[in-house]
């Protein structure tokens, strides 16, 4: 688990409740990291060149992407913190 979790948290033993709570929702957040996935998986890119709106379209869809990304990869545990 990304300490991006409870960084904010500085007493051990609240982190520790804090992600025993996080792991028990794993059902949810696994649902949550099969959306994200599937958004970023299916997202349709601008190929609309000719509009003068272009870059500001594809930079968006590019800032989309990285959050997507970013999402996925603090919502995936590895199977020893289960």
């Amino acid at each position: 688990m990304q300490s991006t979790w409870f960084s904010d948290i500085k007493d051990p033993k609240l982190q520790k409740q804090f992600k025993e709570n996080v792991l028990s929702s794993k059902l949810v957040l696994d649902k949550l990291r099969e959306l994200c996935y599937n958004r970023l998986k299916n997202r349709e890119l601008s190929s609309d060149f000719d509009n003068p709106n272009w870059p500001y379209k594809q930079a968006s869809l590019v800032g989309e992407a990285e959050t997507l990304k970013w999402m996925i990869s603090i919502l995936t545990f590895s199977d020893n913190e289960i």
